[in-house]
């Protein structure tokens, strides 16, 4: 096991797709909003850190729209 990058298990795990699709796990993980980079081979890595830090989730988050403004309402 690597400290830096997860697992290609860990990866297929992640994107619940097999750890040898990586065409496929690359557009899924983009979608996520995880940071990833591919590697010579196209393996996408992705860096354990940004992971457990919860920083993927954070990105992927959205915000809501002010629907009291939208409504005419003050603040």
């Amino acid at each position: 096991m690597s400290d830096t990058w997860l697992t290609p298990e860990e990866v297929g795990e992640l994107t619940g797709l097999k750890p040898n699709s990586w065409k496929a796990q690359c557009r899924k993980l983009a979608h996520m909003n995880i940071k990833f980079r591919p590697n010579g081979a196209g393996r996408p890595l992705v860096e354990r850190a940004a992971v457990l830090s919860g920083s993927a989730k954070k990105a992927a988050t959205k915000s809501q729209p002010n629907w009291d403004a939208m409504n005419g309402k003050a603040a």
